[in-house]
Protein backbone atom coordinates (compact mmCIF):
# COMPACT_ATOMS: atom_id res chain seq x y z
CA UNK A 1 0.00 0.00 0.00
CA UNK A 2 2.89 2.36 0.71
CA UNK A 3 4.24 1.83 -2.82
CA UNK A 4 0.80 2.52 -4.30
CA UNK A 5 0.49 5.76 -2.34
CA UNK A 6 3.93 6.94 -3.41
CA UNK A 7 3.27 6.12 -7.06
CA UNK A 8 -0.10 7.89 -7.18
CA UNK A 9 1.29 10.95 -5.40
CA UNK A 10 4.27 11.09 -7.76
CA UNK A 11 2.10 11.17 -10.87
CA UNK A 12 -0.18 13.85 -9.43
CA UNK A 13 2.74 15.87 -8.10
CA UNK A 14 4.34 15.90 -11.54
CA UNK A 15 1.37 17.87 -12.79
CA UNK A 16 1.70 20.52 -10.08
CA UNK A 17 4.27 22.57 -11.94
CA UNK A 18 3.74 26.26 -12.45
CA UNK A 19 5.43 28.46 -15.00
CA UNK A 20 6.39 30.99 -12.35
CA UNK A 21 9.13 28.70 -11.14
CA UNK A 22 11.01 29.88 -14.23
CA UNK A 23 13.08 32.95 -13.52
CA UNK A 24 14.79 35.47 -15.74
CA UNK A 25 18.03 33.56 -15.22
CA UNK A 26 16.53 30.40 -16.75
CA UNK A 27 15.73 31.84 -20.18
CA UNK A 28 18.65 32.98 -22.36
CA UNK A 29 18.65 36.72 -23.00
CA UNK A 30 20.69 38.17 -25.87
CA UNK A 31 21.09 41.86 -26.54
CA UNK A 32 21.00 43.57 -29.93
CA UNK A 33 24.58 42.42 -30.59
CA UNK A 34 23.95 38.82 -29.66
CA UNK A 35 25.79 39.07 -26.36
CA UNK A 36 24.44 36.79 -23.64
CA UNK A 37 23.29 38.87 -20.67
CA UNK A 38 22.65 36.20 -18.07
CA UNK A 39 24.55 33.27 -16.70
CA UNK A 40 22.05 30.47 -17.18
CA UNK A 41 23.04 26.83 -17.46
CA UNK A 42 20.86 26.80 -20.55
CA UNK A 43 22.45 29.94 -21.95
CA UNK A 44 25.96 28.78 -22.77
CA UNK A 45 28.06 30.38 -25.52
CA UNK A 46 26.64 27.97 -28.10
CA UNK A 47 22.96 28.47 -27.36
CA UNK A 48 22.64 32.12 -26.35
CA UNK A 49 22.38 33.54 -29.86
CA UNK A 50 21.01 36.82 -31.13
CA UNK A 51 17.93 35.20 -32.61
CA UNK A 52 16.69 34.69 -29.06
CA UNK A 53 16.02 38.41 -28.99
CA UNK A 54 12.36 38.96 -29.76
CA UNK A 55 13.17 41.86 -32.06
CA UNK A 56 15.37 39.90 -34.42
CA UNK A 57 13.10 37.55 -36.42
CA UNK A 58 11.58 37.49 -39.87
CA UNK A 59 7.90 37.03 -40.53
CA UNK A 60 8.36 33.51 -41.97
CA UNK A 61 8.99 32.34 -38.43
CA UNK A 62 11.16 29.30 -37.92
CA UNK A 63 10.61 26.92 -35.03
CA UNK A 64 13.73 28.43 -33.46
CA UNK A 65 12.09 31.86 -33.49
CA UNK A 66 8.67 30.68 -32.35
CA UNK A 67 9.89 28.57 -29.42
CA UNK A 68 12.22 31.20 -28.03
CA UNK A 69 9.88 34.10 -28.62
CA UNK A 70 7.06 32.33 -26.81
CA UNK A 71 9.37 31.40 -23.96
CA UNK A 72 10.34 35.05 -23.61
CA UNK A 73 6.73 36.24 -23.78
CA UNK A 74 5.73 33.66 -21.18
CA UNK A 75 8.64 34.67 -18.97
CA UNK A 76 7.49 38.29 -19.18
CA UNK A 77 3.96 37.32 -18.13
CA UNK A 78 5.23 35.07 -15.32
CA UNK A 79 7.53 37.83 -14.06
CA UNK A 80 4.60 40.24 -13.92
CA UNK A 81 2.45 37.58 -12.26
CA UNK A 82 5.15 37.00 -9.65
CA UNK A 83 5.16 40.69 -8.70
CA UNK A 84 1.38 40.97 -8.85
CA UNK A 85 0.87 37.94 -6.61
CA UNK A 86 2.97 39.52 -3.86
CA UNK A 87 1.28 42.90 -4.17
CA UNK A 88 -2.23 41.41 -4.06
CA UNK A 89 -1.42 39.31 -1.01
CA UNK A 90 0.26 42.06 1.02
CA UNK A 91 -0.98 45.55 0.07
CA UNK A 92 -2.63 47.15 3.10
CA UNK A 93 -1.95 44.15 5.33
CA UNK A 94 -0.41 44.29 8.78
CA UNK A 95 2.88 42.42 9.02
CA UNK A 96 5.47 41.94 11.76
CA UNK A 97 9.26 42.06 11.63
CA UNK A 98 11.88 41.20 14.17
CA UNK A 99 13.72 44.09 15.85
CA UNK A 100 15.84 42.07 18.23
CA UNK A 101 16.18 38.75 20.05
CA UNK A 102 12.87 39.04 21.84
CA UNK A 103 11.20 42.02 20.19
CA UNK A 104 9.27 42.79 17.04
CA UNK A 105 7.19 45.55 15.59
CA UNK A 106 4.11 45.67 13.42
CA UNK A 107 3.80 47.70 10.26
CA UNK A 108 1.30 48.19 7.44
CA UNK A 109 2.42 47.26 3.96
CA UNK A 110 2.07 50.22 1.60
CA UNK A 111 3.54 49.74 -1.87
CA UNK A 112 4.46 52.87 -3.80
CA UNK A 113 1.99 53.30 -6.71
CA UNK A 114 0.43 49.80 -6.63
CA UNK A 115 -1.93 50.82 -9.45
CA UNK A 116 1.00 50.24 -11.81
CA UNK A 117 0.49 46.52 -11.13
CA UNK A 118 -3.11 46.24 -9.93
CA UNK A 119 -4.55 47.95 -12.99
CA UNK A 120 -8.05 46.63 -12.41
CA UNK A 121 -8.29 49.16 -9.54
CA UNK A 122 -7.68 52.24 -11.68
CA UNK A 123 -10.12 55.12 -12.05
CA UNK A 124 -10.87 54.45 -15.70
CA UNK A 125 -14.07 52.79 -16.81
CA UNK A 126 -13.58 49.08 -17.30
CA UNK A 127 -14.06 47.56 -20.75
CA UNK A 128 -16.33 44.53 -20.89
CA UNK A 129 -13.63 42.78 -22.88
CA UNK A 130 -11.01 42.51 -20.15
CA UNK A 131 -10.25 42.71 -16.43
CA UNK A 132 -7.57 45.38 -16.78
CA UNK A 133 -8.66 48.99 -17.10
CA UNK A 134 -5.45 49.87 -18.91
CA UNK A 135 -2.52 47.95 -20.34
CA UNK A 136 0.62 47.08 -18.38
CA UNK A 137 3.85 48.11 -20.06
CA UNK A 138 7.38 46.96 -19.24
CA UNK A 139 8.25 50.54 -18.28
CA UNK A 140 5.43 50.55 -15.73
CA UNK A 141 6.64 47.26 -14.21
CA UNK A 142 10.22 48.50 -14.10
CA UNK A 143 9.18 51.77 -12.46
CA UNK A 144 7.18 49.86 -9.86
CA UNK A 145 10.12 47.58 -9.08
CA UNK A 146 12.51 50.51 -8.73
CA UNK A 147 10.12 52.15 -6.28
CA UNK A 148 9.44 49.01 -4.24
CA UNK A 149 12.56 46.82 -4.10
CA UNK A 150 12.47 46.93 -0.29
CA UNK A 151 9.32 44.81 -0.28
CA UNK A 152 10.82 42.01 -2.39
CA UNK A 153 13.43 39.33 -1.91
CA UNK A 154 15.02 37.46 -4.83
CA UNK A 155 16.86 34.19 -4.14
CA UNK A 156 20.57 34.11 -4.87
CA UNK A 157 21.06 33.44 -8.60
CA UNK A 158 17.47 34.36 -9.44
CA UNK A 159 14.17 32.61 -8.95
CA UNK A 160 10.65 33.33 -7.79
CA UNK A 161 10.36 36.49 -5.74
CA UNK A 162 9.23 36.47 -2.12
CA UNK A 163 7.82 39.14 0.13
CA UNK A 164 10.60 40.63 2.26
CA UNK A 165 9.25 40.97 5.79
CA UNK A 166 12.43 42.76 6.88
CA UNK A 167 11.68 45.66 4.50
CA UNK A 168 15.36 45.98 3.58
CA UNK A 169 16.26 48.77 1.18
CA UNK A 170 17.93 47.53 -2.03
CA UNK A 171 19.56 49.50 -4.82
CA UNK A 172 20.93 46.72 -7.03
CA UNK A 173 18.51 45.63 -9.81
CA UNK A 174 17.05 42.14 -9.54
CA UNK A 175 17.86 39.53 -12.19
CA UNK A 176 14.16 39.41 -12.97
CA UNK A 177 14.37 42.97 -14.26
CA UNK A 178 16.34 41.77 -17.30
CA UNK A 179 13.12 40.18 -18.55
CA UNK A 180 11.40 43.54 -18.37
CA UNK A 181 14.27 45.23 -20.22
CA UNK A 182 13.93 42.71 -23.06
CA UNK A 183 10.19 43.30 -23.24
CA UNK A 184 10.78 47.05 -23.44
CA UNK A 185 13.03 46.67 -26.48
CA UNK A 186 10.34 44.84 -28.45
CA UNK A 187 7.41 47.02 -27.41
CA UNK A 188 5.55 44.30 -25.56
CA UNK A 189 2.44 45.02 -23.50
CA UNK A 190 0.14 42.95 -21.31
CA UNK A 191 -3.36 43.99 -22.39
CA UNK A 192 -5.11 41.64 -19.98
CA UNK A 193 -4.25 39.27 -17.16
CA UNK A 194 -6.99 37.61 -15.19
CA UNK A 195 -6.25 36.05 -11.82
CA UNK A 196 -9.24 37.62 -10.11
CA UNK A 197 -10.61 34.39 -8.67
CA UNK A 198 -7.43 32.36 -8.51
CA UNK A 199 -6.17 31.08 -5.16
CA UNK A 200 -3.12 29.20 -3.92
CA UNK A 201 -5.04 26.06 -4.81
CA UNK A 202 -5.40 27.05 -8.47
CA UNK A 203 -7.92 28.39 -10.92
CA UNK A 204 -7.95 29.53 -14.55
CA UNK A 205 -5.33 32.22 -15.08
CA UNK A 206 -4.30 33.69 -18.41
CA UNK A 207 -2.55 36.67 -19.93
CA UNK A 208 -2.97 38.37 -23.31
CA UNK A 209 0.16 40.01 -24.69
CA UNK A 210 0.61 42.30 -27.69
CA UNK A 211 4.11 42.32 -29.20
CA UNK A 212 4.29 45.18 -31.67
CA UNK A 213 7.75 44.30 -32.96
CA UNK A 214 6.93 40.67 -33.64
CA UNK A 215 3.39 41.57 -34.78
CA UNK A 216 1.95 38.88 -32.53
CA UNK A 217 -0.90 38.61 -30.09
CA UNK A 218 -0.24 35.78 -27.66
CA UNK A 219 -2.52 34.11 -25.12
CA UNK A 220 -0.55 32.54 -22.25
CA UNK A 221 -2.23 30.04 -19.91
CA UNK A 222 -0.86 29.26 -16.46
CA UNK A 223 -0.02 25.72 -15.44
CA UNK A 224 -1.00 23.76 -12.33
CA UNK A 225 -0.34 25.42 -8.95
CA UNK A 226 -2.28 23.52 -6.27
CA UNK A 227 -4.90 21.01 -5.28
CA UNK A 228 -7.79 22.60 -7.19
CA UNK A 229 -5.82 22.42 -10.41
CA UNK A 230 -4.62 18.90 -9.60
CA UNK A 231 -8.20 17.69 -9.23
CA UNK A 232 -9.00 19.39 -12.53
CA UNK A 233 -6.06 17.62 -14.17
CA UNK A 234 -7.24 14.20 -13.05
CA UNK A 235 -10.83 14.55 -14.30
CA UNK A 236 -10.35 12.66 -17.56
CA UNK A 237 -14.01 11.93 -18.19
CA UNK A 238 -15.06 12.89 -21.70
CA UNK A 239 -17.25 15.94 -22.26
CA UNK A 240 -19.16 15.45 -25.52
CA UNK A 241 -21.33 18.55 -25.18
CA UNK A 242 -19.44 21.74 -24.34
CA UNK A 243 -17.40 22.03 -27.55
CA UNK A 244 -19.91 20.15 -29.70
CA UNK A 245 -23.35 21.36 -28.67
CA UNK A 246 -24.92 21.10 -32.11
CA UNK A 247 -24.36 19.46 -35.48
CA UNK A 248 -22.91 22.75 -36.72
CA UNK A 249 -20.01 22.24 -34.32
CA UNK A 250 -19.00 18.93 -35.91
CA UNK A 251 -17.16 19.04 -39.22
CA UNK A 252 -16.27 15.33 -39.54
CA UNK A 253 -19.35 13.14 -39.76
CA UNK A 254 -19.82 9.84 -37.99
CA UNK A 255 -17.89 10.58 -34.84
CA UNK A 256 -18.53 11.50 -31.23
CA UNK A 257 -15.78 13.97 -30.30
CA UNK A 258 -15.11 14.55 -26.63
CA UNK A 259 -12.77 16.71 -24.59
CA UNK A 260 -11.12 16.44 -21.19
CA UNK A 261 -13.83 17.19 -18.62
CA UNK A 262 -11.57 19.03 -16.17
CA UNK A 263 -9.89 21.36 -18.66
CA UNK A 264 -13.12 21.96 -20.53
CA UNK A 265 -14.91 22.94 -17.32
CA UNK A 266 -12.23 25.55 -16.59
CA UNK A 267 -12.82 27.14 -19.99
CA UNK A 268 -16.58 26.75 -20.21
CA UNK A 269 -17.60 27.76 -16.69
CA UNK A 270 -19.28 31.14 -16.34
CA UNK A 271 -16.74 33.85 -15.62
CA UNK A 272 -17.44 35.17 -12.12
CA UNK A 273 -18.14 38.88 -12.14
CA UNK A 274 -18.51 39.12 -15.90
CA UNK A 275 -21.15 41.75 -16.65
CA UNK A 276 -22.54 39.71 -19.55
CA UNK A 277 -22.45 36.35 -17.74
CA UNK A 278 -20.08 34.91 -20.34
CA UNK A 279 -18.06 31.74 -20.14
CA UNK A 280 -14.36 32.10 -19.37
CA UNK A 281 -13.42 31.06 -22.90
CA UNK A 282 -15.83 33.62 -24.40
CA UNK A 283 -14.35 36.33 -22.18
CA UNK A 284 -10.83 35.56 -23.43
CA UNK A 285 -11.97 35.44 -27.05
CA UNK A 286 -13.71 38.76 -26.56
CA UNK A 287 -10.47 40.35 -25.39
CA UNK A 288 -8.44 38.91 -28.26
CA UNK A 289 -11.03 39.72 -30.92
CA UNK A 290 -11.29 43.30 -29.63
CA UNK A 291 -7.53 43.76 -29.91
CA UNK A 292 -7.58 42.62 -33.56
CA UNK A 293 -10.60 44.83 -34.22
CA UNK A 294 -9.96 48.07 -32.34
CA UNK A 295 -6.34 48.35 -31.24
CA UNK A 296 -4.95 50.93 -33.71
CA UNK A 297 -1.51 49.34 -33.48
CA UNK A 298 -2.92 45.93 -34.46
CA UNK A 299 -6.07 46.22 -36.58
CA UNK A 300 -5.48 45.45 -40.26
CA UNK A 301 -1.70 45.14 -39.83
CA UNK A 302 -1.24 41.41 -40.34
CA UNK A 303 -0.75 40.35 -36.74
CA UNK A 304 -0.53 36.63 -35.96
CA UNK A 305 -2.23 34.78 -33.10
CA UNK A 306 -0.27 32.37 -30.91
CA UNK A 307 -1.40 30.40 -27.86
CA UNK A 308 0.95 28.79 -25.36
CA UNK A 309 1.19 27.20 -21.94
CA UNK A 310 2.96 24.56 -19.89
CA UNK A 311 1.31 21.45 -18.41
CA UNK A 312 -2.31 22.35 -17.57
CA UNK A 313 -1.65 25.60 -19.43
CA UNK A 314 -0.65 23.59 -22.49
CA UNK A 315 -3.89 21.61 -22.38
CA UNK A 316 -5.92 24.81 -22.11
CA UNK A 317 -3.95 26.33 -25.00
CA UNK A 318 -4.73 23.29 -27.15
CA UNK A 319 -8.46 23.54 -26.49
CA UNK A 320 -8.56 27.33 -26.82
CA UNK A 321 -6.82 27.26 -30.21
CA UNK A 322 -9.19 24.56 -31.45
CA UNK A 323 -12.30 26.41 -30.31
CA UNK A 324 -11.12 29.62 -31.98
CA UNK A 325 -10.56 27.75 -35.26
CA UNK A 326 -13.94 26.04 -34.94
CA UNK A 327 -15.72 29.36 -34.42
CA UNK A 328 -13.83 30.91 -37.35
CA UNK A 329 -15.06 28.09 -39.58
CA UNK A 330 -18.62 28.81 -38.44
CA UNK A 331 -18.10 32.53 -39.19
CA UNK A 332 -19.06 33.35 -35.62
CA UNK A 333 -19.10 37.05 -34.83
CA UNK A 334 -17.11 36.48 -31.63
CA UNK A 335 -13.96 35.73 -33.65
CA UNK A 336 -14.69 37.85 -36.72
CA UNK A 337 -11.43 39.79 -36.53
CA UNK A 338 -9.12 36.92 -35.60
CA UNK A 339 -6.65 35.81 -38.30
CA UNK A 340 -7.46 32.73 -40.37
CA UNK A 341 -4.50 30.80 -38.96
CA UNK A 342 -4.05 30.05 -35.26
CA UNK A 343 -0.90 28.45 -33.89
CA UNK A 344 -0.54 26.74 -30.52
CA UNK A 345 2.89 25.85 -29.17
CA UNK A 346 2.69 23.96 -25.92
CA UNK A 347 5.10 22.45 -23.40
CA UNK A 348 4.23 19.23 -21.53
CA UNK A 349 0.62 19.40 -22.67
CA UNK A 350 -1.52 16.56 -21.33
CA UNK A 351 -4.04 14.70 -23.44
CA UNK A 352 -7.18 16.76 -24.06
CA UNK A 353 -9.48 14.74 -26.30
CA UNK A 354 -10.43 11.42 -27.88
CA UNK A 355 -9.82 10.12 -31.41
CA UNK A 356 -12.86 11.91 -32.78
CA UNK A 357 -11.70 15.19 -31.24
CA UNK A 358 -8.41 14.61 -33.02
CA UNK A 359 -10.27 14.16 -36.31
CA UNK A 360 -12.00 17.48 -35.77
CA UNK A 361 -8.63 19.02 -34.96
CA UNK A 362 -7.15 17.52 -38.12
CA UNK A 363 -9.94 19.00 -40.22
CA UNK A 364 -8.62 22.47 -39.43
CA UNK A 365 -4.99 21.37 -39.72
CA UNK A 366 -5.62 20.16 -43.28
CA UNK A 367 -7.22 23.48 -44.16
CA UNK A 368 -4.20 25.31 -42.78
CA UNK A 369 -6.28 27.14 -40.16
CA UNK A 370 -4.83 25.44 -37.08
CA UNK A 371 -1.34 24.31 -36.12
CA UNK A 372 -0.14 22.75 -32.90
CA UNK A 373 3.54 22.24 -32.11
CA UNK A 374 3.58 20.04 -29.01
CA UNK A 375 6.91 20.02 -27.17
CA UNK A 376 7.41 17.13 -24.76
CA UNK A 377 10.31 15.69 -22.79
CA UNK A 378 11.35 12.07 -22.99
CA UNK A 379 10.58 10.78 -19.50
CA UNK A 380 7.70 13.18 -18.75
CA UNK A 381 4.55 11.23 -17.86
CA UNK A 382 2.09 14.13 -18.04
CA UNK A 383 1.69 14.16 -21.87
CA UNK A 384 0.86 10.42 -21.91
CA UNK A 385 -2.30 8.33 -22.06
CA UNK A 386 -3.17 4.82 -20.82
CA UNK A 387 -2.27 5.57 -17.19
CA UNK A 388 -1.63 2.25 -15.49
CA UNK A 389 -2.56 1.01 -11.99
CA UNK A 390 -2.12 2.05 -9.27
CA UNK A 391 -1.74 5.63 -10.60
CA UNK A 392 -4.94 5.19 -12.59
CA UNK A 393 -6.88 4.84 -9.32
CA UNK A 394 -6.46 8.60 -8.85
CA UNK A 395 -7.91 9.35 -12.30
CA UNK A 396 -11.55 9.89 -13.20
CA UNK A 397 -12.33 8.46 -16.61
CA UNK A 398 -10.56 6.18 -19.07
CA UNK A 399 -7.28 7.60 -20.40
CA UNK A 400 -7.00 4.88 -23.07
CA UNK A 401 -9.73 6.73 -24.98
CA UNK A 402 -7.44 9.74 -25.45
CA UNK A 403 -4.87 10.63 -28.08
CA UNK A 404 -2.47 13.49 -28.58
CA UNK A 405 -2.65 15.85 -31.55
CA UNK A 406 -0.38 18.13 -33.55
CA UNK A 407 3.30 17.79 -34.43
CA UNK A 408 5.38 16.47 -31.54
CA UNK A 409 8.90 17.66 -30.78
CA UNK A 410 10.22 15.02 -28.38
CA UNK A 411 13.19 16.44 -26.50
CA UNK A 412 16.02 14.28 -25.18
CA UNK A 413 18.73 15.31 -22.71
CA UNK A 414 21.59 14.15 -24.91
CA UNK A 415 20.55 13.79 -28.57
CA UNK A 416 18.63 15.49 -31.38
CA UNK A 417 14.94 16.21 -30.98
CA UNK A 418 12.63 13.61 -32.53
CA UNK A 419 9.86 14.90 -34.80
CA UNK A 420 6.59 12.99 -35.19
CA UNK A 421 2.90 13.52 -35.73
CA UNK A 422 0.70 12.97 -32.66
CA UNK A 423 3.18 10.45 -31.22
CA UNK A 424 0.95 9.51 -28.28
CA UNK A 425 2.83 7.51 -25.67
CA UNK A 426 1.48 5.34 -22.83
CA UNK A 427 2.46 6.26 -19.29
CA UNK A 428 4.49 3.13 -18.69
CA UNK A 429 6.87 4.03 -21.54
CA UNK A 430 7.83 7.34 -19.85
CA UNK A 431 7.82 6.27 -16.22
CA UNK A 432 11.08 6.51 -14.31
CA UNK A 433 12.85 7.95 -11.30
CA UNK A 434 13.03 11.52 -12.68
CA UNK A 435 9.41 12.20 -13.63
CA UNK A 436 9.19 15.31 -11.45
CA UNK A 437 12.35 16.84 -12.90
CA UNK A 438 11.43 15.89 -16.46
CA UNK A 439 8.14 17.78 -16.22
CA UNK A 440 9.58 21.07 -14.98
CA UNK A 441 9.70 23.93 -17.46
CA UNK A 442 13.32 24.54 -16.46
CA UNK A 443 14.16 21.05 -17.76
CA UNK A 444 12.25 21.79 -20.97
CA UNK A 445 14.28 24.97 -21.48
CA UNK A 446 17.51 23.09 -20.86
CA UNK A 447 16.66 20.49 -23.52
CA UNK A 448 15.37 23.07 -25.98
CA UNK A 449 18.85 24.64 -25.95
CA UNK A 450 20.66 21.41 -26.91
CA UNK A 451 22.91 22.31 -29.90
CA UNK A 452 21.96 19.05 -31.63
CA UNK A 453 18.46 20.50 -32.22
CA UNK A 454 19.61 23.42 -34.37
CA UNK A 455 18.92 21.79 -37.73
CA UNK A 456 15.32 20.91 -36.85
CA UNK A 457 14.67 24.40 -35.51
CA UNK A 458 15.51 26.04 -38.85
CA UNK A 459 12.23 24.76 -40.32
CA UNK A 460 9.05 26.85 -40.31
CA UNK A 461 5.88 25.55 -38.71
CA UNK A 462 4.55 24.57 -42.15
CA UNK A 463 7.79 22.81 -43.07
CA UNK A 464 7.75 20.94 -39.77
CA UNK A 465 4.24 19.72 -40.50
CA UNK A 466 5.45 18.39 -43.84
CA UNK A 467 8.48 16.74 -42.24
CA UNK A 468 6.37 15.10 -39.55
CA UNK A 469 4.56 12.94 -42.10
CA UNK A 470 1.00 12.26 -43.11
CA UNK A 471 -1.39 13.89 -40.61
CA UNK A 472 -4.53 12.36 -42.08
CA UNK A 473 -4.36 9.23 -39.91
Amino acid sequence: MRFISILVCAVLAASVSYGQEVSASDVPIADENGVCQNDSTAADDESCRSNYSLSNAAQDDTIDVVIHALLKISDFVYSFANVRRIVKANEGQTRKKSTGWFSSEKYTVAFDTPALILTQDGAQERSKHRLFKYVVTPDAIKLFMEKNRKWFDEPEGGGEWRFDKTVTEKTKPFLLEATVDEATRVDMKIVDYDDEFSTKSGGLVYGVVVNLTRKWITVVFRGTVGTTDAFTDRDCRLDHESFFESEDDIFVSGGKPGTHMGFTTYLMDEKKGDQDGRKCLDRILSCVNEEFKSNPDVAGKGFNLYVTGHSLGGGLANLFAFKAAQLKAKKDESVKFLPEKITALTFASPIVGNDDYNKEFQYFEKKGNLHHIRVSNEGDVIPTNDVFPPASFAIKGNTTLYTQNGVNLLLYPDKEVEVGYRATKPTWSQFGTSILTNHKLTEYIKRVELPANKKVYQQTVEELYSAAGDFTD
